[in-house]
Protein backbone atom coordinates (compact mmCIF):
# COMPACT_ATOMS: atom_id res chain seq x y z
CA UNK A 1 0.00 0.00 0.00
CA UNK A 2 3.02 2.05 1.09
CA UNK A 3 4.41 1.65 -2.46
CA UNK A 4 1.38 2.15 -4.59
CA UNK A 5 1.04 5.49 -2.59
CA UNK A 6 4.65 6.41 -2.85
CA UNK A 7 3.95 5.87 -6.96
CA UNK A 8 1.05 7.76 -6.97
CA UNK A 9 2.57 10.83 -5.27
CA UNK A 10 5.35 10.95 -7.86
CA UNK A 11 2.96 10.37 -10.97
CA UNK A 12 1.08 13.59 -9.74
CA UNK A 13 4.74 15.21 -9.16
CA UNK A 14 6.00 15.15 -12.16
CA UNK A 15 2.66 15.62 -14.26
CA UNK A 16 1.88 19.02 -12.21
CA UNK A 17 4.72 20.99 -13.93
CA UNK A 18 3.43 19.59 -17.65
CA UNK A 19 -0.05 20.47 -16.68
CA UNK A 20 1.04 23.58 -15.97
CA UNK A 21 3.31 24.32 -19.18
CA UNK A 22 0.12 23.12 -20.85
CA UNK A 23 -2.15 25.24 -19.14
CA UNK A 24 0.68 28.18 -20.18
CA UNK A 25 0.99 27.38 -23.38
CA UNK A 26 0.98 29.92 -26.08
CA UNK A 27 -1.29 30.69 -28.31
CA UNK A 28 -2.80 33.73 -31.00
CA UNK A 29 -5.42 35.68 -30.28
CA UNK A 30 -6.82 37.79 -33.50
CA UNK A 31 -9.35 40.75 -33.27
CA UNK A 32 -9.32 41.75 -37.00
CA UNK A 33 -10.86 45.21 -35.95
CA UNK A 34 -11.97 47.73 -33.80
CA UNK A 35 -15.51 48.18 -32.34
CA UNK A 36 -14.53 51.72 -32.42
CA UNK A 37 -11.95 54.01 -32.92
CA UNK A 38 -11.37 57.92 -32.24
CA UNK A 39 -8.31 59.68 -34.65
CA UNK A 40 -6.94 63.27 -33.68
CA UNK A 41 -4.68 64.81 -36.29
CA UNK A 42 -1.57 66.70 -35.70
CA UNK A 43 -0.23 68.95 -38.37
CA UNK A 44 3.30 68.30 -39.92
CA UNK A 45 4.77 70.84 -37.35
CA UNK A 46 7.19 71.97 -40.26
CA UNK A 47 5.06 72.99 -42.81
CA UNK A 48 4.44 76.92 -43.52
CA UNK A 49 1.04 77.73 -43.54
CA UNK A 50 0.99 79.16 -46.90
CA UNK A 51 2.43 75.59 -47.96
CA UNK A 52 0.11 72.70 -49.18
CA UNK A 53 0.17 69.53 -48.07
CA UNK A 54 2.66 67.34 -49.90
CA UNK A 55 -0.28 64.36 -50.80
CA UNK A 56 2.61 61.86 -51.66
CA UNK A 57 4.26 62.35 -48.49
CA UNK A 58 2.20 63.79 -45.55
CA UNK A 59 4.41 64.89 -42.47
CA UNK A 60 1.84 65.52 -39.62
CA UNK A 61 0.64 62.57 -37.03
CA UNK A 62 -2.16 61.50 -35.83
CA UNK A 63 -2.95 59.57 -32.18
CA UNK A 64 -5.34 56.75 -32.71
CA UNK A 65 -7.48 55.12 -30.24
CA UNK A 66 -8.88 52.00 -30.29
CA UNK A 67 -11.85 49.89 -28.69
CA UNK A 68 -11.83 45.86 -29.19
CA UNK A 69 -13.90 43.06 -27.73
CA UNK A 70 -11.44 39.80 -27.41
CA UNK A 71 -11.83 36.27 -25.99
CA UNK A 72 -9.04 35.68 -24.00
CA UNK A 73 -7.97 31.49 -23.33
CA UNK A 74 -6.17 30.71 -20.32
CA UNK A 75 -2.15 30.63 -20.97
CA UNK A 76 0.22 32.52 -22.36
CA UNK A 77 -1.17 34.73 -25.79
CA UNK A 78 0.23 36.43 -28.55
CA UNK A 79 -3.14 39.33 -28.89
CA UNK A 80 -3.03 40.13 -32.63
CA UNK A 81 -4.35 43.88 -33.47
CA UNK A 82 -5.00 43.99 -37.18
CA UNK A 83 -5.87 46.59 -39.42
CA UNK A 84 -3.96 49.19 -36.99
CA UNK A 85 -2.03 51.98 -39.31
CA UNK A 86 0.36 51.19 -41.19
CA UNK A 87 2.56 54.01 -40.27
CA UNK A 88 2.08 52.89 -36.41
CA UNK A 89 4.90 54.02 -34.13
CA UNK A 90 5.44 50.47 -32.08
CA UNK A 91 7.16 52.45 -29.06
CA UNK A 92 4.16 54.42 -28.80
CA UNK A 93 1.75 51.79 -28.22
CA UNK A 94 -0.43 51.59 -25.09
CA UNK A 95 -2.76 48.74 -24.43
CA UNK A 96 -4.93 48.81 -21.73
CA UNK A 97 -8.01 46.46 -20.32
CA UNK A 98 -6.19 43.03 -20.09
CA UNK A 99 -6.02 40.77 -17.21
CA UNK A 100 -2.34 41.07 -16.75
CA UNK A 101 0.67 43.12 -17.95
CA UNK A 102 1.80 42.99 -21.35
CA UNK A 103 5.28 41.05 -21.81
CA UNK A 104 6.55 42.36 -25.12
CA UNK A 105 5.21 44.31 -28.31
CA UNK A 106 5.71 43.79 -31.96
CA UNK A 107 5.22 45.50 -34.91
CA UNK A 108 4.51 42.67 -37.42
CA UNK A 109 6.08 43.76 -40.57
CA UNK A 110 5.23 41.08 -43.01
CA UNK A 111 2.49 42.68 -45.08
CA UNK A 112 1.39 41.29 -47.72
CA UNK A 113 2.32 42.84 -51.08
CA UNK A 114 4.23 42.13 -54.90
CA UNK A 115 7.68 42.68 -53.26
CA UNK A 116 7.05 40.64 -49.79
CA UNK A 117 5.22 37.56 -52.11
CA UNK A 118 8.55 37.63 -53.98
CA UNK A 119 10.94 37.66 -51.31
CA UNK A 120 9.47 35.33 -49.59
CA UNK A 121 9.81 32.52 -52.66
CA UNK A 122 13.05 33.70 -52.83
CA UNK A 123 14.78 29.99 -53.88
CA UNK A 124 11.59 28.48 -54.05
CA UNK A 125 9.28 27.31 -57.15
CA UNK A 126 6.56 29.48 -58.94
CA UNK A 127 4.70 29.26 -62.06
CA UNK A 128 5.44 31.50 -65.11
CA UNK A 129 2.30 32.31 -67.27
CA UNK A 130 3.24 33.82 -70.54
CA UNK A 131 1.39 35.29 -72.90
CA UNK A 132 1.80 35.76 -76.69
CA UNK A 133 0.34 38.91 -77.56
CA UNK A 134 0.57 37.87 -81.73
CA UNK A 135 -1.74 34.64 -80.91
CA UNK A 136 -3.18 34.82 -77.53
CA UNK A 137 -1.69 31.75 -76.79
CA UNK A 138 -0.44 30.51 -73.07
CA UNK A 139 1.90 29.15 -71.91
CA UNK A 140 2.74 27.98 -68.90
CA UNK A 141 6.42 26.45 -67.16
CA UNK A 142 8.21 26.15 -63.86
CA UNK A 143 10.36 28.68 -62.48
CA UNK A 144 12.91 29.46 -59.38
CA UNK A 145 13.14 33.06 -58.09
CA UNK A 146 16.84 33.57 -58.07
CA UNK A 147 17.29 37.61 -56.87
CA UNK A 148 14.34 39.73 -54.37
CA UNK A 149 12.36 42.35 -55.52
CA UNK A 150 15.13 45.42 -54.98
CA UNK A 151 16.10 45.04 -58.66
CA UNK A 152 15.49 43.04 -61.92
CA UNK A 153 13.99 39.39 -61.28
CA UNK A 154 16.17 36.92 -62.71
CA UNK A 155 14.31 33.45 -62.47
CA UNK A 156 16.07 29.99 -63.57
CA UNK A 157 14.33 27.43 -65.72
CA UNK A 158 14.62 24.80 -67.85
CA UNK A 159 16.44 26.38 -70.30
CA UNK A 160 18.24 28.29 -67.93
CA UNK A 161 18.55 31.80 -66.70
CA UNK A 162 16.14 34.99 -67.80
CA UNK A 163 14.68 38.13 -66.13
CA UNK A 164 11.18 38.61 -66.18
CA UNK A 165 9.28 40.84 -68.66
CA UNK A 166 11.97 41.13 -70.31
CA UNK A 167 11.16 39.05 -73.18
CA UNK A 168 8.99 41.19 -75.09
CA UNK A 169 5.77 38.59 -73.67
CA UNK A 170 2.95 38.96 -71.28
CA UNK A 171 4.18 37.48 -68.26
CA UNK A 172 3.18 36.79 -64.74
CA UNK A 173 4.41 34.52 -61.60
CA UNK A 174 1.93 32.32 -59.85
CA UNK A 175 2.49 31.43 -56.52
CA UNK A 176 1.53 28.04 -54.81
CA UNK A 177 0.15 29.61 -51.51
CA UNK A 178 1.07 32.61 -49.55
CA UNK A 179 4.10 32.62 -47.56
CA UNK A 180 3.48 32.21 -44.19
CA UNK A 181 3.77 34.66 -41.58
CA UNK A 182 2.64 37.13 -44.47
CA UNK A 183 -0.69 39.61 -43.48
CA UNK A 184 -3.37 41.57 -45.50
CA UNK A 185 -3.23 44.06 -42.55
CA UNK A 186 -0.79 46.46 -41.04
CA UNK A 187 -0.50 43.86 -37.68
CA UNK A 188 0.83 45.24 -33.80
CA UNK A 189 0.98 42.03 -31.68
CA UNK A 190 1.72 42.08 -27.62
CA UNK A 191 2.31 38.80 -25.73
CA UNK A 192 0.53 38.47 -22.21
CA UNK A 193 -0.31 36.02 -20.04
CA UNK A 194 -4.10 34.90 -18.74
CA UNK A 195 -4.89 33.07 -16.01
CA UNK A 196 -8.26 32.45 -16.31
CA UNK A 197 -10.89 32.24 -19.23
CA UNK A 198 -11.75 35.88 -20.14
CA UNK A 199 -13.64 38.33 -22.43
CA UNK A 200 -11.90 41.79 -22.52
CA UNK A 201 -12.62 44.96 -23.82
CA UNK A 202 -9.13 46.06 -24.94
CA UNK A 203 -8.48 50.21 -25.67
CA UNK A 204 -4.92 50.44 -28.24
CA UNK A 205 -3.38 53.89 -28.54
CA UNK A 206 -0.68 54.72 -30.78
CA UNK A 207 0.46 57.41 -32.65
CA UNK A 208 0.92 57.19 -36.48
CA UNK A 209 2.93 59.11 -39.06
CA UNK A 210 1.25 59.92 -42.50
CA UNK A 211 -1.73 62.59 -41.98
CA UNK A 212 -2.08 65.71 -41.91
CA UNK A 213 -4.79 68.65 -42.16
CA UNK A 214 -5.19 71.91 -42.70
CA UNK A 215 -7.77 75.20 -42.32
CA UNK A 216 -9.17 76.43 -45.56
CA UNK A 217 -10.92 79.51 -45.48
CA UNK A 218 -13.43 81.44 -48.38
CA UNK A 219 -13.86 84.72 -48.18
CA UNK A 220 -16.86 86.76 -49.84
CA UNK A 221 -16.33 90.53 -50.08
CA UNK A 222 -19.15 92.52 -50.11
CA UNK A 223 -20.51 95.30 -52.92
CA UNK A 224 -19.09 97.66 -50.85
CA UNK A 225 -15.31 96.59 -50.04
CA UNK A 226 -15.84 97.21 -46.19
CA UNK A 227 -17.10 93.80 -45.30
CA UNK A 228 -16.19 90.09 -45.88
CA UNK A 229 -18.29 86.92 -44.96
CA UNK A 230 -15.91 84.15 -43.92
CA UNK A 231 -16.53 80.34 -44.52
CA UNK A 232 -13.58 77.98 -43.13
CA UNK A 233 -13.56 74.25 -43.96
CA UNK A 234 -11.09 71.41 -42.17
CA UNK A 235 -9.41 69.60 -44.83
CA UNK A 236 -8.19 66.49 -43.66
CA UNK A 237 -5.81 64.14 -45.19
CA UNK A 238 -4.68 59.78 -44.49
CA UNK A 239 -1.71 59.06 -46.43
CA UNK A 240 -1.85 55.88 -44.47
CA UNK A 241 -3.38 52.02 -46.35
CA UNK A 242 -5.78 51.81 -43.59
CA UNK A 243 -9.37 53.64 -43.13
CA UNK A 244 -11.04 54.14 -39.98
CA UNK A 245 -14.73 53.85 -40.37
CA UNK A 246 -17.29 55.69 -38.53
CA UNK A 247 -14.43 57.58 -36.14
CA UNK A 248 -14.38 59.94 -33.74
CA UNK A 249 -12.56 63.17 -35.57
CA UNK A 250 -11.11 65.98 -34.30
CA UNK A 251 -7.77 68.07 -35.39
CA UNK A 252 -5.33 69.97 -33.03
CA UNK A 253 -4.32 73.28 -34.05
CA UNK A 254 -0.85 74.52 -32.75
CA UNK A 255 2.91 72.54 -32.81
CA UNK A 256 3.40 70.66 -29.72
CA UNK A 257 7.00 69.71 -29.39
CA UNK A 258 7.45 66.25 -31.22
CA UNK A 259 10.41 64.45 -31.59
CA UNK A 260 11.90 62.32 -34.66
CA UNK A 261 10.10 58.45 -35.01
CA UNK A 262 12.37 55.63 -36.73
CA UNK A 263 9.44 54.07 -38.28
CA UNK A 264 9.90 50.41 -39.22
CA UNK A 265 6.95 50.37 -41.87
CA UNK A 266 5.13 47.23 -43.23
CA UNK A 267 7.32 45.60 -46.22
CA UNK A 268 6.08 45.89 -49.14
CA UNK A 269 5.41 47.84 -52.62
CA UNK A 270 5.80 47.19 -56.04
CA UNK A 271 8.59 44.64 -57.77
CA UNK A 272 10.89 46.35 -59.62
CA UNK A 273 11.29 44.98 -62.93
CA UNK A 274 14.27 46.20 -65.20
CA UNK A 275 15.76 44.37 -67.78
CA UNK A 276 19.43 43.28 -68.54
CA UNK A 277 21.55 45.16 -71.16
CA UNK A 278 20.49 43.71 -74.75
CA UNK A 279 23.19 41.37 -76.08
CA UNK A 280 24.01 39.63 -72.35
CA UNK A 281 21.30 37.13 -72.43
CA UNK A 282 20.69 34.89 -75.78
CA UNK A 283 18.24 32.96 -74.93
CA UNK A 284 16.14 36.30 -74.23
CA UNK A 285 16.95 37.36 -77.96
CA UNK A 286 16.55 34.41 -79.51
CA UNK A 287 12.92 33.63 -78.28
CA UNK A 288 11.97 37.28 -79.01
CA UNK A 289 13.42 36.98 -82.81
CA UNK A 290 11.80 33.57 -82.93
CA UNK A 291 8.43 35.51 -81.98
CA UNK A 292 9.77 38.36 -84.64
CA UNK A 293 9.73 35.58 -87.67
CA UNK A 294 6.79 33.46 -86.40
CA UNK A 295 3.91 36.52 -86.72
CA UNK A 296 5.89 39.02 -89.22
CA UNK A 297 6.67 41.42 -86.85
CA UNK A 298 7.96 42.35 -83.22
CA UNK A 299 6.05 41.39 -80.15
CA UNK A 300 4.24 44.21 -78.45
CA UNK A 301 6.70 45.49 -75.48
CA UNK A 302 6.38 44.47 -72.00
CA UNK A 303 3.99 46.39 -70.16
CA UNK A 304 5.02 48.87 -67.32
CA UNK A 305 6.31 47.58 -63.81
CA UNK A 306 3.30 48.22 -61.64
CA UNK A 307 3.61 51.04 -59.47
CA UNK A 308 2.78 50.91 -55.75
CA UNK A 309 -0.59 53.33 -55.50
CA UNK A 310 0.02 56.70 -54.60
CA UNK A 311 -2.27 59.16 -52.65
CA UNK A 312 -2.16 61.52 -55.71
CA UNK A 313 -4.88 58.86 -57.15
CA UNK A 314 -7.41 59.42 -54.45
CA UNK A 315 -6.95 62.66 -53.75
CA UNK A 316 -8.89 64.27 -56.79
CA UNK A 317 -11.88 62.56 -54.94
CA UNK A 318 -12.62 64.69 -52.13
CA UNK A 319 -15.35 64.04 -49.61
CA UNK A 320 -17.63 66.62 -48.05
CA UNK A 321 -20.23 66.75 -45.17
CA UNK A 322 -22.76 68.57 -45.13
CA UNK A 323 -22.53 72.89 -44.34
CA UNK A 324 -24.65 72.66 -41.48
CA UNK A 325 -22.39 69.61 -39.48
CA UNK A 326 -19.72 72.20 -38.02
CA UNK A 327 -16.57 71.11 -35.87
CA UNK A 328 -16.63 72.21 -32.37
CA UNK A 329 -14.04 74.10 -30.89
CA UNK A 330 -12.71 73.20 -27.17
CA UNK A 331 -9.24 73.72 -25.32
CA UNK A 332 -6.24 70.94 -25.06
CA UNK A 333 -4.05 72.71 -22.69
CA UNK A 334 -2.40 75.73 -24.36
CA UNK A 335 -3.90 74.26 -27.94
CA UNK A 336 -7.21 74.26 -29.90
CA UNK A 337 -8.94 71.16 -30.34
CA UNK A 338 -11.95 70.70 -33.35
CA UNK A 339 -14.33 68.13 -33.28
CA UNK A 340 -15.91 66.78 -35.31
CA UNK A 341 -19.58 66.34 -34.27
CA UNK A 342 -21.01 63.13 -36.09
CA UNK A 343 -18.43 60.15 -36.77
CA UNK A 344 -16.75 60.64 -40.01
CA UNK A 345 -14.63 57.69 -41.82
CA UNK A 346 -11.34 58.89 -42.51
CA UNK A 347 -10.20 56.96 -45.68
CA UNK A 348 -7.05 55.18 -46.61
CA UNK A 349 -5.21 57.83 -48.99
CA UNK A 350 -7.73 60.43 -49.43
CA UNK A 351 -9.24 63.78 -47.90
CA UNK A 352 -12.07 64.84 -46.72
CA UNK A 353 -13.70 68.37 -45.83
CA UNK A 354 -15.61 69.32 -42.60
CA UNK A 355 -16.87 72.82 -41.97
CA UNK A 356 -15.65 74.83 -39.06
CA UNK A 357 -16.55 78.10 -39.44
CA UNK A 358 -18.93 80.46 -40.74
CA UNK A 359 -18.80 84.12 -39.72
CA UNK A 360 -20.79 87.00 -41.74
CA UNK A 361 -20.14 90.69 -41.85
CA UNK A 362 -16.89 91.16 -40.83
CA UNK A 363 -15.56 94.45 -40.77
CA UNK A 364 -11.86 94.89 -43.00
CA UNK A 365 -9.83 97.39 -45.28
CA UNK A 366 -7.76 96.51 -48.10
CA UNK A 367 -4.30 97.75 -48.11
CA UNK A 368 -1.44 98.09 -50.59
CA UNK A 369 1.58 97.49 -49.25
CA UNK A 370 5.33 96.58 -49.84
CA UNK A 371 8.54 96.44 -47.84
CA UNK A 372 11.57 97.79 -48.91
CA UNK A 373 15.18 98.99 -48.17
CA UNK A 374 15.41 102.58 -47.62
CA UNK A 375 18.30 103.51 -50.14
CA UNK A 376 17.72 100.66 -52.17
CA UNK A 377 17.32 101.66 -55.88
CA UNK A 378 13.66 100.21 -57.10
CA UNK A 379 12.43 100.05 -60.42
CA UNK A 380 8.33 100.50 -61.14
CA UNK A 381 7.33 97.66 -59.23
CA UNK A 382 3.17 96.18 -58.12
CA UNK A 383 1.99 96.11 -54.54
CA UNK A 384 0.74 93.57 -52.34
CA UNK A 385 -2.88 93.23 -52.00
CA UNK A 386 -3.69 92.51 -48.30
CA UNK A 387 -7.21 91.86 -46.59
CA UNK A 388 -6.73 93.51 -42.52
CA UNK A 389 -9.19 92.14 -40.15
CA UNK A 390 -9.21 92.00 -36.30
CA UNK A 391 -10.05 89.05 -34.64
CA UNK A 392 -12.43 90.57 -32.34
CA UNK A 393 -16.03 89.67 -30.85
CA UNK A 394 -17.31 92.95 -31.97
CA UNK A 395 -15.85 92.77 -35.24
CA UNK A 396 -18.46 89.97 -35.84
CA UNK A 397 -15.18 87.26 -35.44
CA UNK A 398 -13.43 86.75 -32.05
CA UNK A 399 -12.65 82.61 -32.21
CA UNK A 400 -9.05 80.78 -32.67
CA UNK A 401 -8.35 80.14 -36.64
CA UNK A 402 -5.96 77.69 -36.87
CA UNK A 403 -3.43 78.28 -40.10
CA UNK A 404 -4.52 77.41 -43.64
CA UNK A 405 -4.99 79.10 -46.77
CA UNK A 406 -7.67 81.89 -47.52
CA UNK A 407 -9.41 81.98 -51.05
CA UNK A 408 -11.59 85.54 -51.80
CA UNK A 409 -14.29 86.10 -54.00
CA UNK A 410 -16.24 89.17 -55.33
CA UNK A 411 -19.14 89.24 -57.52
CA UNK A 412 -18.77 91.38 -60.07
CA UNK A 413 -22.14 91.65 -62.11
CA UNK A 414 -24.19 88.77 -60.30
CA UNK A 415 -20.85 86.36 -61.09
CA UNK A 416 -18.57 85.28 -58.44
CA UNK A 417 -14.98 86.48 -59.18
CA UNK A 418 -11.89 85.07 -57.89
CA UNK A 419 -9.41 87.90 -56.80
CA UNK A 420 -7.03 85.81 -55.24
CA UNK A 421 -5.38 83.76 -52.49
CA UNK A 422 -3.31 83.78 -49.66
CA UNK A 423 -2.70 81.89 -46.39
CA UNK A 424 -2.59 82.82 -42.37
CA UNK A 425 -0.76 81.90 -39.17
CA UNK A 426 -2.67 80.30 -36.28
CA UNK A 427 -4.66 83.81 -34.89
CA UNK A 428 -5.58 83.85 -31.28
CA UNK A 429 -8.62 85.89 -30.22
CA UNK A 430 -8.01 89.55 -30.34
CA UNK A 431 -5.28 89.22 -32.99
CA UNK A 432 -4.93 91.45 -36.22
CA UNK A 433 -5.16 89.06 -39.57
CA UNK A 434 -3.56 89.76 -42.42
CA UNK A 435 -3.43 87.95 -45.65
CA UNK A 436 -2.35 88.63 -48.89
CA UNK A 437 -3.78 87.54 -51.50
CA UNK A 438 -1.64 88.81 -54.52
CA UNK A 439 -0.04 91.99 -56.70
CA UNK A 440 -1.84 94.95 -58.39
CA UNK A 441 -0.57 95.86 -61.48
CA UNK A 442 -2.13 99.21 -61.06
CA UNK A 443 -1.08 100.63 -57.49
CA UNK A 444 3.01 100.60 -57.93
CA UNK A 445 5.92 102.08 -56.77
CA UNK A 446 9.21 103.36 -57.60
CA UNK A 447 12.34 104.45 -55.86
CA UNK A 448 15.13 106.64 -57.24
CA UNK A 449 18.55 107.64 -55.85
CA UNK A 450 18.58 111.66 -56.38
CA UNK A 451 21.97 112.37 -54.86
CA UNK A 452 25.01 111.29 -52.94
CA UNK A 453 27.15 112.73 -50.07
CA UNK A 454 29.96 111.21 -48.62
CA UNK A 455 31.45 113.07 -45.52
CA UNK A 456 34.53 112.54 -43.44
CA UNK A 457 32.46 110.13 -41.25
CA UNK A 458 29.10 109.07 -42.78
CA UNK A 459 27.54 109.14 -46.07
CA UNK A 460 23.90 110.43 -47.10
CA UNK A 461 22.00 109.32 -49.91
CA UNK A 462 18.88 111.40 -51.03
CA UNK A 463 15.73 109.73 -52.19
CA UNK A 464 12.81 109.49 -53.87
CA UNK A 465 9.95 106.94 -53.57
CA UNK A 466 6.94 107.57 -55.82
CA UNK A 467 3.57 106.12 -55.84
CA UNK A 468 0.96 105.90 -57.76
CA UNK A 469 -2.69 104.76 -58.40
CA UNK A 470 -3.86 104.13 -61.68
CA UNK A 471 -7.49 102.59 -60.55
CA UNK A 472 -10.94 104.07 -60.36
CA UNK A 473 -10.70 103.59 -56.89
CA UNK A 474 -8.82 104.72 -53.46
CA UNK A 475 -5.94 103.15 -52.03
CA UNK A 476 -4.87 103.00 -48.58
CA UNK A 477 -0.61 102.34 -49.42
CA UNK A 478 1.75 100.93 -46.62
CA UNK A 479 5.28 101.02 -47.23
CA UNK A 480 7.80 99.87 -44.55
CA UNK A 481 11.89 101.39 -44.64
CA UNK A 482 14.21 99.17 -43.52
CA UNK A 483 17.32 100.30 -42.43
CA UNK A 484 20.25 99.31 -40.40
CA UNK A 485 20.84 100.40 -36.19
CA UNK A 486 23.53 103.01 -37.47
CA UNK A 487 21.11 104.70 -40.37
CA UNK A 488 18.58 107.40 -39.29
CA UNK A 489 16.57 108.73 -41.96
CA UNK A 490 15.87 112.73 -42.27
CA UNK A 491 14.01 115.24 -43.51
CA UNK A 492 11.36 113.36 -44.70
CA UNK A 493 8.70 115.48 -46.95
CA UNK A 494 5.97 113.92 -45.32
CA UNK A 495 5.16 111.95 -41.81
CA UNK A 496 6.54 108.67 -41.18
CA UNK A 497 5.12 106.26 -38.30
CA UNK A 498 6.96 103.40 -36.60
CA UNK A 499 5.34 99.43 -36.92
CA UNK A 500 6.80 96.55 -36.51
CA UNK A 501 10.06 98.35 -35.32
CA UNK A 502 9.99 99.74 -39.13
CA UNK A 503 9.64 103.23 -40.40
CA UNK A 504 6.53 103.27 -42.12
CA UNK A 505 4.98 105.42 -44.47
CA UNK A 506 0.97 105.48 -44.71
CA UNK A 507 -1.15 107.32 -47.35
CA UNK A 508 -4.67 106.99 -48.99
CA UNK A 509 -4.43 107.76 -53.21
CA UNK A 510 -7.16 109.34 -54.91
CA UNK A 511 -7.79 107.52 -57.78
CA UNK A 512 -6.06 108.30 -60.51
CA UNK A 513 -3.01 109.90 -58.78
CA UNK A 514 0.75 109.98 -57.45
CA UNK A 515 2.46 111.13 -54.51
CA UNK A 516 5.97 111.57 -53.44
CA UNK A 517 8.07 110.71 -50.50
CA UNK A 518 11.69 111.97 -50.39
CA UNK A 519 13.99 111.87 -47.64
CA UNK A 520 17.86 111.69 -47.00
CA UNK A 521 19.78 108.16 -44.83
CA UNK A 522 22.22 109.26 -43.31
CA UNK A 523 24.72 106.73 -41.72
CA UNK A 524 27.96 104.93 -41.98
Amino acid sequence: MMYRALIAFLLFALSAPAAAQADFSRQVVTSEGPASVSVTIYRNPNRRAANDMNLRYLAGYALVTEQRTVDLPAGEIDLRFEGVAGGIIPQSAIVTGLPENVLEKNRDAALLSPSALLNGYLGQGVTIRRTSGATGEVQEFDAVIRTDASGGMVMQTADGFEALQCTGLNEAIIYPAIPEGLSAKPTLSVRSRVTTPTRATVTLSYLATGFDWQANYVADISDDGQRINLFSWLTLANGDETSFADAQTQTVAGQPNKGRDTIARASGGAVNLACWPEGTTSDIITRYEQERNRFGGPPPPPPPPVMAPMMEAAADSIMVTARKVMAQQGDLGDLKLYRIPVPVTVAAQSQKQVAFLEKEAIPFVQIYESEIWATDYQASQPLAITLRFQNRKRDQLGVPLPAGKLVAFRTVDGARMLLGEGSLDDKAIDEEVEVTIGQSPLVRLQVDQLGQEEGKNNVRRDMKLTLSNASETAARVEIKLGRSDEERIRKPNQKLGRKDGRDIWIVTLPPSSEQVLTYSVQGQ
